[in-house]
């Protein structure tokens, strides 16, 4: 009895210390301490009971737990194994990322943009340095054939000039069709060819058809593409680019002038022509290097897929480069629009050709002519060649990278251009020494500078980059048009008058005229039907 009494008591003894309850929830574990119930008397059996409810309670909160750190440690599993794989390379696609994938890059202003420029640069060395060192060769003609009178000697530098601009619309032509690289290389080969047949020389007839009419047209062949790439690669840059690309026809006139005179000196006027034949082959080489811009464009797209797939583990369709590729296809079908020549604002480039083509460029082919009636000899004649050349050069960076500036408007700068430029022709034949030509050519080359800098540049803002094979084309074959004429009239004024006065006249009122022309153009795109996006 004692003993049965004596357990009572230390059962109840235990019941009244405080008791300790574990509550488990998701975000922390909270301690709860019980009061002290007061003692009550149970029997044996109620004690059990409670006993076994209070284990049981904690055996299921224990196995809730047990639960929780289960799943989070499998949860750290699988990310674990998903870096894992990442890092071997096995897995490609990752978690997914909250942020968008970047945009593809831009096809142009940049990147191989630039290495387009460089190889048009030197295409034009090419190119322009013929052209340009055209007056030392026409002094060479006419030596070799003393008896030609000047109007037939034009002949040569108008079928040179005007079959490089009448053939400008089907040159752009089939470079969308074909391809520049194609119309660079044949047009190397068809120079070269013009070249090595005028070693002959039977008449000043055949030189016009050779070195006038033959390597023209190869000459139109192969500068063409690079008016039309330069314009589609770039966009923000475009005066910029515009300028250094326009800066190689000068640079050609540098070092063709003297080139020239040596080759003549050194190897004869038909070992000049070989040579010129081989330099002229070289065309061939830098035509290699002008990609397409369609597929430029291709290969960007294809080159940012491979990223997104590569760095972000997203892949997209060949829907959008499809679409791209047909739309390029789509394009080519049309390369020139005959609706610009309804359109007035653009007739006023078309326009002003005939009184601009006077002296542009003529007056720096027929700078030599006048220097040799003053007493410069050939050598002296080159100097003035390649120091107009070289001030060109340099106007025409100027020029290009104020017009990326935002100087002044580009329209405005080609109006100075047309205006300083008709001063300086004014000029020239009133020069009678070395340095006074030197000086008023000056005036010529900003004009020059300012031309061929800006105009691609106005013609794409104004009308449109997709329409330049048109713009552009019409443009040159109106400029071709003329150029088979006024070297004639030009040549003819020169036997009349015994002088370069009159044809100096003409030609700077030429430039004068071209610029009051131009700056009707706002009035004119009032008129009804005018399509044109001015400054």
């Amino acid at each position: 009895m004692v003993a049965g009494q004596t357990e009572d008591v230390m059962m109840d003894s235990v019941q009244s210390l405080p008791t300790v309850a574990y509550v488990d929830s998701e975000t922390q574990q909270q301690q709860r301490w019980s009061l002290p119930s007061p003692p009550e008397h149970h029997t044996t059996e109620d004690k059990g009971e409670r006993r076994g409810h209070e284990e049981g309670r904690e055996d299921r909160e224990e196995a809730r737990g047990s639960q929780k750190l289960e799943r989070v440690s499998q949860e750290e599993t699988k990310k674990d194994g998903e870096r894992r794989k990442n890092q071997d390379g096995v897995l490609i696609s990752p978690a997914p990322d909250p942020s968008p994938p970047p945009p593809p890059p831009s096809a142009k202003d940049g990147g191989y943009a630039w290495v387009v420029v460089l190889v048009v640069f030197c295409v034009n060395i090419l190119v322009a340095g013929y052209i340009k060192s055209f007056g030392i060769l026409y002094i060479l003609l006419v030596e070799y054939f003393p008896a030609t009178p000047g109007a037939q000697a034009g002949w040569i530098i108008g079928l040179l000039i005007g079959s490089r601009g009448l053939l400008s619309p089907v040159m752009t032509a089939l470079t969308v069709l074909v391809g520049p690289r194609r119309c660079v290389i044949v047009g190397s080969l068809i120079t070269a060819a013009g070249l090595l047949a005028a070693i002959p020389a039977f008449s000043i007839h055949y030189m016009a058809f050779t070195l006038g009419g033959v390597v023209g047209v190869g000459l139109c062949l192969s500068e063409t593409p690079g008016y039309l790439l330069v314009t589609n690669y770039f966009l923000e840059k475009r005066p910029l680019a515009n300028g250094i690309r326009a800066a190689g026809n000068p640079m050609g006139g540098i070092i063709f002038s003297p080139l020239v005179v040596f080759l003549r000196q050194e190897f004869g006027l038909q070992g000049a022509f070989i040579i010129l034949a081989g330099i002229m082959l070289q065309l061939m080489v830098l035509g290699s290097l002008l990609r397409p811009f369609g597929q430029h464009e291709i290969m960007i797209r294809e080159e940012h897929r491979r990223r997104l797939r590569d760095e972000f583990g997203i892949t997209l369709s060949n829907d959008d480069l499809q679409k791209k590729t047909e739309a390029t296809a789509k394009a080519k079908k049309k390369p020139l629009d005959f609706s610009f020549l309804i359109n007035p604002p653009y007739l006023v480039y078309l326009i002003m050709v005939f009184s601009m083509n006077f002296a542009i460029p003529n007056a720096l082919l027929y700078a030599p002519v006048h220097g040799r009636l003053i007493g410069l000899s050939a050598y002296e004649n080159s100097i003035v060649s390649a120091y107009i050349s070289g001030s060109d050069f340099l106007l025409r960076l100027v020029c290009g990278w104020l017009a990326n500036k935002s100087f002044m408007k580009k329209s405005n700068f080609f109006i100075s251009g047309f205006l300083l430029g008709g001063v300086g022709c004014v000029l020239i034949p009133l020069c009678t020494q070395l340095w006074q030509i030197m000086a008023a050519a000056t005036l010529l080359s900003f004009c020059m500078a300012t031309f061929w800098s800006l105009l691609t540049t106005l013609l794409a803002d104004q009308f449109g980059g997709d329409a330049m094979p048109s713009t552009y084309g019409f443009f040159r074959m109106t400029q071709g048009v003329a150029s088979f004429v006024y070297p004639s009239v030009i040549g003819l004024l020169l036997d009349v008058t015994g002088s370069m006065l009159v044809p100096y006249l003409v030609m700077g009122g030429g430039l004068v005229l071209t610029g009051l022309i131009y700056a009707l153009q706002p009035a004119i795109a009032r008129l009804p039907g005018a399509k044109i996006t001015l400054e």
